[in-house]
């Protein structure tokens, strides 16, 4: 079994990072997440038993020895699960209320430019052999925080409009963003993006309409870096120009 002792003094540098003014006892019986005291005393346990258990890879039962080690609470795997299942909606307020924190701070800027990242994480529910659902992330380059979130089952596939933008916004985003039918929207909001995309993702014209030949193209090609005008064919919706 592996508990880990450093972790417990660490409470006040976490809590020093909590929504100023977020009230956990108010919001945790609001929303059901603490309702009566047994085995853990107060919602500052509660959330520190969440974190344990979720931040740092430790089992149910991993968890419950930890906090019995470190006198927080004392409590059995199952009624350790009944109580995290209860505070799910109360931990995403304390996520919603960070993230709206953060986004009071004034976007960083490159060059006059917010660059942003998208990306997402498939995560597991214990026992599973494949995703269970899909954490969606929007991340500020310049401020080096989260900014945007987003959970979904596993449907929920990733694309460019998980996040909402802004003018002179530049979301950075791998190949499985490259879907003709999500670029428009960003472009149309006053954002650009900077995009990875396989050899067929786009079906690619050149300026004049005519097909492009990705493939002829770096054949022809003399420099390390170049730059070339295309553009992405969006079917029956039209033509959308880029530069790749």
């Amino acid at each position: 079994m592996k508990i880990r002792p450093e972790i417990l003094d660490r409470w006040p540098e976490v809590s020093a990072r909590l929504p100023a003014g977020f009230d956990l006892e108010a919001t945790a019986r609001l929303r059901g997440a603490f309702t009566r005291v047994r085995e853990i005393k107060n919602a500052e346990t509660l959330l520190r038993l969440a974190l344990a258990y979720g931040g740092l890879d430790m089992s149910l039962r991993e968890t419950c020895a930890w906090a019995e080690a470190g006198g927080i609470a004392r409590l059995s795997d199952p009624s350790l699960l009944e109580r995290l299942c209860k505070a799910a909606p109360w931990l995403g307020d304390i996520v919603a209320a960070l993230i709206a924190e953060q986004a009071e701070v004034p976007a960083g800027r490159f060059a006059g430019y917010r660059l942003r990242a998208l990306d997402g994480t498939s995560i597991c529910r214990p026992g599973a052999d494949r995703t269970t659902w899909r954490l969606h992330v929007g991340y500020d380059l310049a401020t080096a925080q989260v900014d945007q979130l987003e959970l979904t089952d596993i449907h929920g596939a990733e694309n460019l409009q998980r996040l909402s933008y802004a003018p002179g916004d530049i979301v950075l985003a791998d190949r499985y963003y490259a879907r003709s039918r999500d670029l428009r929207p960003v472009i149309e909001a006053g954002a650009d993006f900077i995009v990875r995309t396989g050899w067929n993702s786009l079906r690619l014209l050149q300026p004049n309409g005519e097909p492009f030949d990705l493939f002829a193209a770096l054949a022809a090609q003399k420099e390390q870096e170049s730059e070339l005008m295309v553009r992405i064919h969006e079917g029956l919706s039209g033509i959308l120009c880029v530069r790749p």
